[in-house]
């Protein structure tokens, strides 16, 4: 597989607080990459950073062979990569129709396809196309999130926390269109706390702690590492 996103020694900070202590990871061209780790270890800030919202202060972020370190977010969002953040972060004044037009700001062509197709996914959307996403439920907010995002047309799209605060059987809904959008074609780089549901989607998983990469590996070594099945999966092995 061809590495879509390189970050390399990646270092961001708050004033004199650093939050990234040299990150290193890769994410490949057609996969489902998730990255774990305790609440402030950093994921979050890792996300911002590869999607320009923060600028590093050294470091390097490759995608798709082109270094994005610093560059502003409609620039990176015009290069192929797109950002659901955490806690959805809908425009909850404005419909769900207006906040996916708003979610291809960026294009010159027609892409009223590209919003037939987004509600032949997402039909509840189509059902509340001009209900205002403020009074949508968790769930519904979820899906216009990803929906806005792929507005975009993206290569890679960064689900920062996609389950954060939702309900088991619209968790199960939100990885069954992970992996749908996995077999479109799109890359995903997905902050999770759900480890059971990641893993039964990703092929790559890293850890984080402390603003640093702790761990890389398979799904395989995932599972068979003692630490982290205490810390994520409940469980030790007998």
């Amino acid at each position: 597989m061809t590495a879509l996103l390189e970050v390399r020694d990646l270092v961001t900070a708050y004033g004199k607080i650093e939050a990234l202590k040299g990150v290193n990871l890769d994410v490949q061209q057609g996969s489902i990459t998730c990255l774990l780790g305790p609440n402030g270890a950093g994921k979050t800030t890792l996300m911002m950073t590869i999607a320009g919202i923060l600028r590093p202060r050294i470091g390097s972020i490759r995608f798709a062979g082109e270094e994005i370190a610093g560059r502003p977010p409609h620039a990176i969002v015009a290069g192929g990569a797109a950002l659901v953040p955490e806690n959805r972060l809908v425009f909850p004044n404005m419909t769900v129709l207006d906040n996916l037009h708003a979610g291809a700001y960026q294009r010159k062509d027609d892409f009223a396809s590209d919003i037939e197709r987004l509600f032949t996914r997402f039909p509840r959307l189509k059902e509340r196309s001009t209900q205002l996403a403020g009074t949508l439920s968790g769930g519904e907010q979820q899906m216009l999130a990803v929906a806005r995002a792929l507005m975009s047309r993206p290569k890679l799209l960064l689900m920062d926390e996609p389950s954060l605060g939702l309900a088991p059987l619209v968790v199960e809904e939100i990885f069954r269109i992970i992996t749908q959008l996995h077999q479109d074609g799109v890359s995903i780089f997905l902050v999770e706390q759900n480890a059971h549901m990641a893993l039964k989607v990703a092929q790559h998983f890293y850890l984080m702690e402390q603003g640093k990469v702790t761990f890389s590996g398979t799904p395989g070594a995932l599972a068979e590492d003692e630490v982290i099945r205490r810390a994520y999966l409940g469980s030790a092995r007998a």
